[in-house]
């Protein structure tokens, strides 16, 4: 019995023997390849295994070590010297070798990723069995996703939950390479997972804006969608009062740090002591400001541009479209000889004392006290028949515009300064009515579904980049501070370079870096509180190099742009040459996984997921199309 297991253990050992190592540059090891391991496929007991080639793995043994290395390089040299009968067959001509890069070690049946030792000259170098590639790639965790089938070996690559889900993934490709069907299928893997319980646990948020991903069925049905719209009433989510701080009004306002920032403080100050408890204090509030304009002497035309930004607001609080029926409200106030005066309608304005020349002058007392009388009773009469609702956004308007008038009054600001916040809100308002309501609590805590798809695809260009940063920011900041119930948060931004992108010609330089700077400290200090970032984009080279640097794991799909594999060369540490040179070649659904999960980059064809799961990221079938063909 023992000489058989001996035999049996002889002929595997001459079965999988490559070859001798000849040469050692560094860790750069050249194998002389045996004259008989020079075919394409091996043959054993009647089974076929494929041969050595670039990018399989060897082990050379050493003493009772075994080094592993990952061949990168095959050639072939002439032979020195040559009988008749070799010089007959010109294959035997030549000595095939293989070149490897050294990148572990076996040490007690476990793989340890580096150099400890070299080989020496005519040691042997012998192919791998599954279990020891296994080990390469480090699938024995006990509680490890699929993630797909290895493209050079012939095994089936997993991942630990551990450490490719508490990590941030980029997910890089270009269109149609597959790299929306890896996304989907890693998180579809990992919510179906045997005995997995994410329920209270954990959040998983996918900010959509191509709306791929709002089917119902698409990675869970365990999934709540979103989808937002600029154009029409459409979903909308829910937020608490508290997030209406500076922080919000400044993303979503754009405003500048030094000037806009502390004037929106003001605003938000104003309006929680003067405009929250009723209508009535609105109406003391824009009556006394119209008296302080009037009695002003000084006034000069900002405070005139003010009052006017202030008409617009009440006309957007009570939805009034024509000024006309509201000739008391809507008055056109100028400046003459350094006082202010208005026109005099000879039938309306019979108390007024007017000058011949048509005018009505508020330097005189009795007319201010008249004018703001009538002002104030007609506005409360509007109030009293109105019959709409007023938005906490109709206040916060109502509000910039009357602290804007303060702010000119008391020489705290100046009109073109501070003015674009409120010119930008009017602008925005409709928008933010139709994405966002005003609730006690916001929609995590509302949605008992783990997964979360928000849907921009109906968003217009200007409000879809500010979402993004608006959500991930508040959402962060308020599980930093421990106000959710679940432990770990997981953000998935899909076409990342909308919102991660280094050059926009739409915001201004200071912004840019401000919109940056918030992803940057996501990724870099997010993984302390337990948030991880997920981000897939077609084009790498447009997102900030700091963020990308800071990944843990990357699934590489097809890349054929100069600047998207710089990209990729520049800021993925993982990458090695074999793997990168492979990235523009990779078949559809082929990727490059490489990071933390798996000690060494590994080519991946992922399996496509079932069509009701698939995201909706198929390009059109022209030929289906145009020729009716049928499916």
């Amino acid at each position: 019995m023992i000489n058989e297991n001996s035999a049996q253990l002889l002929e595997q050992r001459a079965f999988s023997r490559i070859g001798i190592v000849v040469e050692i540059n560094g860790k750069n090891i050249v194998v002389k390849v045996d004259k008989q391991k020079n075919n394409t496929n091996l043959f054993y007991k009647g089974e076929t295994y494929r041969n050595v080639g670039i990018g399989s793995y060897l082990k050379i043994k050493k003493d009772f070590m075994f080094i592993i290395g990952k061949i990168e390089k095959e050639f072939i040299k002439e032979k020195l010297q040559s009988n008749r009968l070799e010089d007959e067959n010109k294959n035997d001509k030549y000595d095939r070798f293989i070149e490897l890069s050294v990148i572990g070690y076996f040490e007690r049946g476990n793989f340890k990723r580096g150099i400890r030792e070299l080989p020496f000259l005519y040691n042997e170098a012998f192919l791998m069995s599954e279990n020891e590639l296994k080990q390469v790639f480090r699938f024995t965790d006990n509680y490890a996703i699929h993630i797909g089938k290895a493209i050079f070996e012939d095994i089936n690559v997993e991942a630990s939950i551990n450490k490719l889900f508490a990590s941030h993934i980029g997910i890089f490709g270009n269109t149609g390479s597959g790299k929306s069907n890896t996304l989907s299928r890693i998180y579809y893997n990992l919510f179906n997972m045997p005995n997995v319980n994410l329920k209270n646990k954990s959040k998983f948020i996918i900010i959509d804006f191509n709306g791929e991903y709002t089917n119902s069925s698409t990675i869970t049905n365990r999934k709540t969608n979103f989808v937002l719209s600029t154009r029409r009433c459409r979903d909308r989510l829910s937020i608490e009062k508290s997030w209406l701080d500076e922080e919000f009004w400044g993303i979503i306002l754009q405003a500048t740090e030094k000037t806009q920032k502390p004037f929106i403080k003001r605003t938000l100050k104003y309006l929680d002591k003067h405009l929250s408890n009723s209508l009535d204090s609105l109406v003391d509030k824009l009556a006394s400001k119209l008296k302080n304009i009037l009695v002003n002497g000084g006034i000069n035309k900002q405070e005139l541009d003010a009052f006017n930004i202030l008409k617009q607001c009440i006309k957007n609080l009570f939805n009034i479209e024509n000024e006309s029926e509201f000739p008391e409200i809507f008055r056109n106030y100028s400046l003459h000889n350094g006082d202010i005066c208005r026109d005099c309608n000879p039938h309306n304005d019979l108390e007024y004392s007017s000058h011949s020349n048509g005018k009505i002058y508020f330097s005189k007392e009795e007319n201010v006290k008249l004018e703001v009388q009538n002002f104030h009773e007609r506005l409360r009469k509007i109030i009293s028949s109105f019959q709409g609702e007023i938005s906490y956004f109709d206040l916060f308007e109502m509000a910039l515009g009357l602290r804007l008038m303060d702010d000119l009054l008391f020489n705290i600001a100046q009109f073109e300064h501070v003015a674009p916040i409120l010119h930008r809100f009017q602008k925005r308002k409709n928008d933010l009515e139709k994405i966002f309501c005003i609730r006690e609590n916001d929609f995590l805590r509302d949605e008992e579904n783990e997964l979360i798809s928000i849907s921009l695809k109906d968003v217009n260009i200007e409000t879809k980049k500010i979402i993004p940063l608006l959500l991930c920011k508040k959402i962060y900041e308020n599980h930093k501070s421990n106000e959710y119930n679940f432990k770990t948060l997981h953000l998935i931004i899909d076409e990342a370079h909308n919102i991660l992108s280094e050059e926009s010609f739409r915001e201004s330089e200071s912004w840019k870096d401000y919109r940056l700077e918030v992803f940057e400290e996501i990724i870099k200090e997010g993984r302390k509180f337990g948030v991880f970032l997920t981000i897939s984009s077609q084009r790498p080279s447009d997102i900030s190099n700091t963020i990308i640097s800071q990944l843990h794991n990357v699934f590489i799909h097809r890349l054929i742009n100069n600047n998207d594999l710089q990209t990729m060369s520049r800021t993925i540490s993982f990458l090695d040459k074999i793997s990168y040179d492979s990235i523009s070649i990779l078949p559809p659904g082929g990727c490059i996984f490489t990071g933390t999960a798996t000690e060494t980059p590994i080519a991946v064809q992922i399996p496509v997921l079932e069509k009701e799961f698939q995201p909706e990221s198929e390009t059109a079938p022209l030929e289906k199309l145009w020729f009716n063909v049928k499916s």
